[in-house]
């Protein structure tokens, strides 16, 4: 990604009614239902599901409305587009290089405030903020260390995010069971809570995000049913062992279906790789990750994960 100067991130550059009636609601519930609603759904269940509706689809339809955009898709990412921009991701770069913490949180809730959903905000601003991390790390423009803490304090923004993140989070006491964790030896984590918050608020039960051994993950594994493993690999180095270890996972696995989805960077640049590790999916950020999950559930096991 390239900067314009007056982005500078660098690690040196300081501290910083009637039958139309009738009609018109019928076309309204084919255009902006995004999901259908469980009949045995709770208040919060109910809430939640409002409350996406409206954020991700009717507010893009009126906003194609008033906007007179040609698609309603373009203005489904009007609000997201905004936060789209060098000089965002370089401005969120430098505060968190410069242990602007509080600066850093007031900037991202002044996003949010200003009316852009916090999966955009996870999607299209953290996630880029720590790939351009990586990228200075990359071109010598920062120190390992420089780079490690930072993304530290990019990932304790999501933990102070995370319970608006959740609020109308489902609720599902059966939902899907998922183990999201680093390969290990892995060192940076903060992509892999990004995905387990999209799981969580989704329904999943997650567990992991740890940099446990391989001997404490396969006895979990032995020990606990889960749908889906996710592996994070955060190096090309550990690509050889990949394979083994997923061998091994399923071999120990209570569940003789499980699903495997793998993540990283190398993943992204060459998804062919995933059948030759023995995946079964991927995805280029969390959201593609939570729908590739539960399409390859929903294969297995004839039903979406929320009615498992």
């Amino acid at each position: 990604m390239k900067l314009s100067k007056a982005a500078d991130t660098s690690c040196d550059s300081g501290q910083v009614s009637s039958d139309k009636n009738g009609l018109q609601q019928n076309s309204l519930q084919q255009s902006v239902l995004i999901e259908p609603l469980p009949i045995h759904s709770g208040p919060q269940e109910h809430l939640g599901w409002l409350v996406r509706t409206i954020e991700k689809s009717i507010i893009p339809r009126l906003l194609s409305t008033h906007l007179n955009a040609e698609t309603a898709d373009d203005a489904k990412h009007f609000l997201s587009k905004s936060i789209e921009d060098p000089e965002k991701i370089a401005t969120l770069a430098k505060l968190v290089l410069a242990d602007e913490s509080s600066v850093a949180g007031r900037y991202v809730s002044e996003l949010h405030a200003s009316g852009i959903p916090l999966d955009e905000i996870y999607l299209r601003l953290l996630a880029p903020v720590a790939r351009r991390l990586g990228e200075m790390w990359d071109d010598d423009e920062c120190s390992f260390h420089q780079v490690t803490v930072a993304l530290w304090r990019l990932k304790q923004l999501m933990y102070d995010l995370s319970p608006l993140f959740q609020e109308f989070a489902r609720s599902d006491t059966l939902g899907a069971r998922a183990m999201l964790i680093p390969m290990p030896g892995s060192q940076h984590t903060m992509g892999l809570f990004m995905v387990s918050e999209f799981f969580r608020r989704a329904g999943w039960k997650v567990w992991g995000e740890w940099a446990n051994s391989e001997a404490e993950i396969l006895a979990l594994i032995k020990a606990e049913w889960f749908d889906l493993i996710g592996i994070s690999v955060s190096i090309q180095d550990q690509f050889d062992a990949l394979a083994s270890f997923i061998n091994v996972i399923r071999t120990h696995s209570q569940n003789p279906k499980i699903g495997i989805m793998v993540g990283g960077p190398i993943f992204v640049a060459h998804p062919e790789l995933i059948k030759q590790v023995g995946a079964d999916i991927t995805g280029v950020d969390a959201e593609q990750a939570l729908e590739q999950a539960e399409i390859l559930l929903t294969k297995i096991h004839g039903r979406h994960p929320r009615s498992l």
